[in-house]
C-alpha cells in the first residue's frame, strides 16, 4: 500500500474562453474532460495498488499550443506535497503514447523531481470509460486539433475584416488605438492569436500585420499577372 499525489494538467483554449481552472480539483475535472480523464485514470491506478491518494494537483499551461516553463512551478508544488506525505507523484504520460501532447519541459521537471528523491510513476494514456461513456484520448485530442485548425482559419478570415471596420469607424488622433481596442472588445472579437482581450499594443501590431499581409498579397497578385502577360507575349 502506497501513498500518491495525482498530477493533472491541460492547455488553455483561448477561442473557447477556456483560460483558467478552478483550484478545487473536482470542479476542475468538471470544467475539463482532459483533467477528468487523468483524474479517473490515476484514481483507478491507486485503487488497483490498494494505495492512498494523499493529494491532487491540477495545472493549466499558459500557452495554448506549446509547453512552457510555467509547468515546472506546478510540478515543484506537487513535489513538495509528495515530500510532506512520503508519496509518489502519479501522472499520465501522454508523450509515451506515440508522442501525444509532447511537453519536454514537463518531462525535464519530472526528471529533476526524481533526482531530488521524489519517486514518480507515469501511466499509459489508454482508453477508459469516463462518466459512463467510452473515452479515447487519441480521438479526443484529434478532434480538438481539427476544431482548433478550423478556428484559426476562421480567425484569419474574420478578424482582419472586423479590425478594418473598427479602424475605419474610430477617428484618427489621440487615443485612436485604445478606442479601437475598446470597440473590438465590446464586439467580442477575438485577437488574431485567439486571445479574448484587445489592447492598445496588440491593435497597433495587428493593424500593421494585416496591412503588410494585404500589401504582400497585392504584390504577389501583381507579379502573377505580370508574369502571365510576359508569358502570353
Amino acid at each position: 500500500m502506497g501513498s500518491f499525489v495525482g498530477f493533472y494538467w491541460t492547455f488553455p483554449v483561448r477561442w473557447a474562453g477556456f483560460l483558467d481552472l478552478p483550484d478545487d480539483v473536482a470542479r476542475a475535472a468538471q470544467a475539463s474532460r482532459t483533467v477528468a480523464y487523468q483524474r479517473a485514470l490515476i484514481r483507478r491506478f491507486v485503487d488497483w495498488e490498494n494505495g492512498r491518494l494523499a493529494h491532487e494537483v491540477v495545472a493549466m499551461e499558459v500557452s495554448p499550443d506549446r509547453g512552457t516553463a510555467a509547468i515546472a512551478g506546478d510540478v515543484a508544488r506537487a513535489g513538495h506535497l509528495c515530500r510532506e506525505a512520503g508519496s509518489t507523484l502519479a501522472h499520465v504520460d501522454f508523450h509515451r503514447n506515440d508522442g501525444w501532447r509532447p511537453h519536454l519541459i514537463l518531462a525535464d521537471a519530472l526528471a529533476t523531481l526524481r533526482q531530488s528523491g521524489v519517486p514518480t510513476v507515469g501511466l499509459d494514456a489508454e482508453e477508459i470509460v469516463l462518466d459512463g461513456q467510452r473515452f479515447d484520448p487519441a480521438e479526443h485530442f484529434s478532434m480538438w486539433r481539427v476544431r482548433d485548425a478550423e478556428e484559426r482559419a476562421r480567425r484569419r478570415q474574420d478578424v482582419p475584416v472586423a479590425l478594418a471596420t473598427a479602424l475605419a469607424e474610430v477617428p484618427e488622433g489621440r487615443g485612436h488605438w485604445k478606442a479601437v481596442a475598446e470597440l473590438l472588445n465590446a464586439r467580442k472579437v477575438p485577437t488574431l492569436g485567439g486571445g479574448a482581450t484587445w489592447t492598445l499594443d496588440n491593435v497597433r501590431k495587428a493593424a500593421r500585420a494585416v496591412t503588410l499581409g494585404a500589401v504582400e498579397r497585392g504584390s504577389a497578385e501583381t507579379l502573377r499577372i505580370s508574369s502571365g502577360l510576359s508569358e502570353a507575349g
